[in-house]
């Protein structure tokens, strides 16, 4: 009987784990779709000379609510593929700068205030030895809620390369994390008492920590409610970096 069960749960889960896998798949064709016809909207304006600061604000806004909406997505399949144990673990030696310098451009033309991502190194730049996607999901996601959260100063990034390992702080002068609720931060579906009104799955943090963990690195946060948040990230390099 308990066999059965456990086999008919087994079943429940793998069925729900396609839908979700189908469902956010197919939601992200036309979220694809409406992305190009904005461009092509911005492109017609701006060649007939009609743009102006109105269309400009209203296509922005649309563009960041579509990206937005597609980070919910990834991150719905990212969790399906990190509770199914089907997430990448291919590593290559790479630079992290690399991973984190485009978002410079992508969240300033995502932003309304046009607010810049900063971003500072210190130190000899040293390989890690990391899977890419995962970092690029691991600061999408920590630079995309510092700007969420951020009130007058942009985001800043800074890379310590000190001299056994690469320590990374993502922070922000945003609404700060309670006490009460840090030491819950990186559960699934868990959102701060405090970002009621505020768009947000509750499984950033959760894949964050995931890929931290299987990049052999580690992660921490501090924080204080309207003084902002830090998040400190270290990686040890490999034997060639010694």
């Amino acid at each position: 009987m308990n066999s059965t069960h456990t086999s008919e749960s087994s079943t429940l889960l793998s069925t729900a784990s396609n839908v979700l896998a189908i469902t956010a798949h197919e939601f992200k064709t036309p979220l694809t779709t409406i992305a190009s016809i904005v461009d092509l909207l911005s492109i017609k304006l701006q060649a007939d000379r009609y743009m102006n600061p109105f269309y400009e604000q209203q296509l922005s806004r649309i563009t960041s609510e579509i990206f937005s909406l597609n980070n919910m997505l990834d991150e719905m399949l990212t969790i399906n593929n990190i509770l199914s144990g089907n997430f990448e673990a291919k590593k290559e030696l790479l630079y992290v700068e690399e991973q984190i310098l485009p978002l410079k451009e992508q969240f300033r033309s995502l932003m309304d205030d046009r607010k810049t991502l900063q971003i500072t190194m210190s130190g000899t730049p040293c390989k890690i030895l990391a899977n890419s996607g995962q970092l690029t999901r691991i600061f999408t996601n920590l630079v995309s809620n510092a700007f969420k959260f951020s009130h007058e100063k942009a985001p800043a990034i800074h890379l310590s390369y000190q001299e056994n390992t690469l320590v990374i702080t993502v922070s922000d002068d945003g609404i700060g994390i309670p006490a009460e609720d840090l030491p819950h931060l990186f559960q699934p579906y868990y959102r701060g008492s405090n970002t009621k009104g505020i768009a947000g799955t509750g499984l950033g943090l959760t894949i964050v920590k995931t890929f931290v963990a299987a990049n052999d690195g580690d992660i921490t946060v501090s924080s204080e409610p309207d003084k902002g948040t830090v998040f400190t990230l270290a990686f040890r390099y490999p034997d060639t970096c010694q």
